[in-house]
């Protein structure tokens, strides 16, 4: 018969209940024997230990700790990340220093010594102690000096040159779903990333290496020093590169990256509202947890402080209430919520700020920092109520990519500095267009937006030190701070200003043989100075100017047009706008007669600067206003299944084009009275490009389009793979194709291929790679009366002579490029670490025209034109030729030029210079003598 489990329980019972007194027995002399505590013996083998009570208390004095050395900055601490194998091993003495030491630029010059990676002194030319003994004295000759740049959104070591899918690691998605603050950004670390050294001869010492933001909350983030392989071995290991080497770990700056907004919502599919809800979920499990731990260690900070009985105490503590609460998964939301973590969010319009801080406050967190921040420029009130101590760690110029990116401004660096709230750049550096290298120019274009100049230099040193909780250590120049220091080659706002040697832990990157020469030789000394901001009117005083019927503009200095009448421009030279068109342009007393002196209104420049207008070549103007939201733009093209067939396959952006956008008011800021737009489509060939006005009223029916058709344009790379031409080879072998369909005889003499091929319609060719173009060369070698243009031409460097040789001109993106992607890897990094690619160009011969690649740069044509000319020695009219005349030579469009000939063509009257970041743009006149523009630069 089956006996079931009752049946059995009073057996069981009655064996237990005759065997309890002799156990009873056995354990209470064993206790006495030993001393113990019958509790502790008499708990099951499965209870909490004391030691597990202990290991609990200590976590509790763990989350309760502060971290007493964060702070200490006296002269004689020691930098931690010094060793004695690969560490600065003498002092060096920099003498005659300009110093901006986080703060102000100090108005007398300045001796700076620093020893063992620390600065020891900072003391005014010549009143400092005896040098030290094997100093290496550096004589700066007055040049300026600023503390190492501090990037505090950079994702280099997890995006490494070039980029390639096998040490991306950006982004943890999407398996372990929108929130993950338990990964960390270290454990995808690439230390022998080549982008260190190239950001560090950008004077950008010190990152802050963050996860993307993918998630809405993306890990852990790292600070780290822009020195390659830093430690004794010379070896790539990730723990030497990071900031806090040599801190223990438990003593270190915790940080955490979060985003709210388009990001997360694309990668998975949710709505903010959703998004919001996630975050609260986990924060609130996180917070329950916390309280639990709280709970947990008072009552155990209460036992620890017990003399009598600890040991049963300890034993019915746990009995009831077990080990302390934990989660690993939880462990990073708990710090959060605690308050041990410097938060840092990705967020970019007013009501994402605001949503995403009502989150975080309803839990009791409070960022450091928003990121990106577009739109924070609208609401500094609201920052300033709801956050008093945040910092916007911005872009000064990068915007128009997404949606939430297209209110951005120009100014919002001043507008937020006036309203009180701290401004930090920062570049993100995923690629060219966020390049880390180039931090220093971001502040240099918030300067010229009106940012004040201390608050400029601040804003790449000592504000994102503050926002990282670092500026005890970097930020600034002082005693008793790590060794980061960069002297420049001219004042560190100009437009090109470049490092002459970085320090980092003392130790110099650059090491030039000797610096002595470079220091006492490089720049002239009018960069020496502060560059002026940019004018700003506002509507009242725009309208007084632009709509007077006779205005006379007087104060130009210097007309930098493709003119021999012009070369010396005269003391008196004006020129007189009346009734919407310019009257004469000449001198005072040819275009102004006495009787009509008192009839005319005189606008007074203090420093007029006249220029062609400039041409904005290949970006999306007309075509698409946000790149990422197709309904904003034309569409584009694909696939046809046959590239030789042209009627299927070429495609004109003429037919497709909405004269309207951010994007073209960022061009007239510029000085952009013309652009060259190409269709959008993917694979080889990319269609035929139509020549667009840029004026705020020019229509479709009106000025709007000055040329039809302008160039046919093909891509040869790695970006136009697709099912038509899947390898490059196909692509080059398509283009022969295209060329020989073309020059065959009796072939249609209307045929965009037929004109491709006799070199009537140029044909641009986007390619980057130096073996590619090298394949472009043969092409023209073989087909001679193509116009073969390269666009892009990262690498076109390094087969120089070759293309001047073959009388392909260049239109260069890649002169501030990035060797990012695998086919642009050889490409030159720029000073100080190379010659440009402008430089070896032009030195070549080749004729050689400027682009930007993202529409939001086009107001700093001429800024890039004033690189490449500083560091090819080009005067300020050959830059200027640069993004002008030069490509309308290359294109064919160009009016021809003799002795006689008055200028021709589109031109700007500016207030300023535009080359050195100081023009606005007060007037843009068309060939035809009509005004385009007027003041566009207008003040809300």
């Amino acid at each position: 018969m089956h006996r079931t489990s009752s049946s059995r329980r009073p057996r069981g019972r009655a064996i237990r209940q005759w065997q309890l007194p002799i156990c009873a027995g056995i354990c209470a002399a064993a206790i006495l024997l030993v001393g113990a505590n019958p509790r502790e013996l008499l708990l099951p083998t499965s209870a909490p230990s004391r030691q597990e009570f202990h290991d609990g208390l200590q976590q509790c004095y763990d989350a309760e700790r502060q971290l007493q050395a964060r702070g200490a900055r006296d002269s004689a601490r020691q930098n931690p990340r010094w060793n004695p194998v690969s560490g600065q091993a003498t002092p060096v003495v920099i003498q005659n220093a300009t110093l901006f030491d986080g703060e102000s630029i100090l108005a007398d010059s300045v001796d700076i010594v620093f020893d063992a990676g620390v600065i020891t002194s900072v003391l005014p030319t010549g009143s400092g102690d005896v040098t030290p003994e094997n100093a290496n004295v550096i004589d700066a000759h007055g040049k300026h000096v600023t503390p190492g740049l501090v990037d505090m959104h950079s994702h280099h070591l997890l995006l490494p040159f070039p980029q390639v899918a096998a040490t991306s690691d950006v982004n943890e998605r999407p398996l372990l779903g929108p929130i993950t603050p338990f990964v960390r950004a270290i454990d995808g670390f690439t230390p022998s990333d080549p982008a260190i050294r190239i950001i560090a001869s950008g004077g950008v010492t010190s990152s802050l290496v963050l996860p993307g933001s993918a998630n809405i909350v993306g890990g852990e983030a790292y600070p780290v020093k822009n020195l390659p392989f830093p430690g004794a071995d010379d070896e790539p290991v990730i723990e030497e590169l990071l900031l806090e080497n040599g801190i223990p770990e438990q003593d270190r700056q915790r940080y955490l990256k979060m985003a709210c907004g388009e990001n997360p919502k694309r990668n998975y599919q949710h709505t903010r509202l959703g998004l919001a809800w996630l975050l609260r979920e986990k924060l609130a499990e996180a917070q329950e947890l916390q309280k639990r731990q709280s709970d947990w260690c008072r009552a155990a900070f209460e036992i620890e402080e017990a003399t009598f009985g600890q040991g049963r105490r300890i034993s019915s503590f746990l009995e009831q209430q077990g080990r302390r609460p934990d989660s690993f998964e939880l462990e990073t939301f708990v710090a959060l919520v605690r308050g041990e973590l410097n938060v840092n969010v990705h967020c970019y319009t007013p009501e994402d700020l605001e949503r995403m801080l009502a989150v975080l406050h309803e839990f009791g967190i409070h960022p450091q920092a928003f990121h990106h921040a577009l739109e924070a420029w609208q609401v500094p009130e609201l920052l300033k109520r709801l956050e008093p101590n945040i910092t916007i760690a911005t872009f000064a110029d990068n915007a128009l990519f997404k949606a939430e990116a297209y209110g951005a401004n120009l100014r919002a660096g001043q507008i937020l500095n006036d309203h009180g709230v701290r401004v930090a750049f920062k570049s993100d550096h995923t690629g060219e267009g966020n390049y880390a290298k180039y931090l220093l120019d971001q502040a240099s274009i918030a300067h010229s937006f009106g940012l004040p100049a201390d608050k400029a230099l601040q804003s790449v040193t000592s504000i994102p030190a503050q926002s990282m909780q670092q500026s005890h250590r970097i930020g600034y120049v002082r005693p008793g701070y790590d060794a980061d220091i960069v002297i420049w080659d001219s004042h560190p706002l100009q437009v090109g200003a470049t490092p002459v040697e970085v320090f980092i832990d003392g130790r110099a990157l650059l090491q030039h043989g000797d610096i002595a020469d470079v220091l006492s030789s490089s720049s002239s000394s009018d960069l020496e100075h502060t560059p002026e901001t940019r004018r700003m009117v506002d509507l009242d005083e725009r309208n007084d100017v632009c709509s007077q019927s006779r205005v006379v503009f007087t104060g130009i200095q210097r007309a930098l047009l493709d003119s021999p009448s012009l070369e010396q421009a005269p003391e008196d030279l004006v020129f007189v706008v009346e009734d919407n068109r310019v009257s004469c342009f000449g001198t005072k007393w040819a275009c102004v007669r006495g009787e009509d002196e008192e009839k005319i209104t005189e606008i007074a420049l203090k420093n007029g600067h006249v220029t062609p207008g400039l041409i904005a070549f290949g970006n999306n103007l007309g075509i698409q206003a946000i790149p990422s939201e197709s309904s904003t733009g034309d569409g584009s093209s694909g696939t046809t299944g046959d590239p030789l067939n042209e009627a299927k396959s070429v495609h004109f952006a003429k037919y497709g084009v909405h004269l309207y956008g951010e994007a073209f008011d960022r061009a007239r800021i510029g000085g952009v009275t013309k652009a060259i737009t190409p269709p959008h489509g993917s694979g080889l060939i990319r269609g035929v490009s139509v020549g667009l006005g840029t004026g705020p009223n020019a229509t479709i029916l009106d000025g709007g389009i000055w040329k039809d058709d302008v160039a046919l344009h093909l891509s040869i790379g790695q970006g136009a793979k697709d099912g038509d031409s899947p390898t490059i080879a196909s692509e080059i072998e398509y283009l022969r194709g295209i060329l020989q369909q073309g020059s065959k005889d009796g072939a249609d003499q209307h045929s965009v291929y037929t004109q491709a091929a006799n070199g009537s319609l140029p044909l641009v060719i986007e390619t980057y790679n130096e073996d590619d173009i090298a394949q472009l060369i043969l092409v023209k070698r073989e087909f001679p009366a193509a116009n073969l243009i390269v666009y892009g031409g990262h690498s076109a460097a390094l087969v120089a002579k070759p293309l001047a040789e073959a009388g392909i001109p260049v239109i260069l993106t890649g002169n501030l490029g990035a060797p990012d992607k695998w086919e642009k890897k050889n490409a030159l990094p720029g000073p100080p670490l190379s010659d440009s690619s402008a430089k070896v160009l032009i030195e070549a011969g080749v004729q050689l025209g400027l682009a930007v690649r993202g529409d939001s740069k086009l107001h700093g044509l001429a800024r890039e034109a004033r690189w490449a000319a500083k560091q090819a020695g080009l005067t300020d009219k050959q830059a200027i030729a640069l993004v002008s005349s030069n490509i309308e030579q290359i294109l064919g469009l160009g009016h021809a030029v003799n002795d006689t000939d008055a200028y021709k063509g589109d031109f700007v009257l500016w207030e300023g210079n535009p080359l050195r970041g100081e023009g606005s743009v007060v007037v843009a006149v068309r060939e035809d003598g009509g005004i385009a523009d007027c003041w566009p630069d207008v003040g809300m």
